[in-house]
């Protein structure tokens, strides 16, 4: 199998939409980590590369939405979700759902303000 194509994000509208993101090697299209704290961070930095690429910042996310391949992360997510967004967290929903690559146990996306 090879990786999809397709941006990191987008811009339109004064908005940045980021691509789902999640801790894959895309040469192997396996998971990059097998924990989840590993899998979270690596899925944050991805987002804080994509908001720095569009000129936008951790501050500047409206939505972010996170898919989770198990309930039992919750509360490790929580927690991420917390340290990552310690003053004004933006609007966000999970869902627990099954993800596209075994072994991915995290995926995120986020809408935050771009600039142009």
């Amino acid at each position: 199998m090879s990786a999809p194509r397709f941006p990191a994000a987008r811009r339109g509208g004064g908005l940045l939409f980021t691509s789902g993101l999640a801790a894959v090697d895309t040469a192997t299209m396996t998971p990059s980590a097998t924990g989840f704290d590993e899998q979270a961070a690596d899925v944050l930095r991805q987002l804080d590369v994509a908001l720095a690429d569009a000129g936008s910042t951790r501050e500047q996310i409206l939505k972010l939405d996170c898919y989770l391949a198990d309930r039992q992360w919750f509360p490790a997510w929580n927690a991420a979700f917390a340290a990552y967004f310690p003053t004004a967290a933006p609007a966000r929903t999970t869902t627990v759902t099954t993800l596209p690559i075994a072994g991915l146990l995290i995926e995120i996306q986020a809408i935050a303000v771009a600039a142009f």
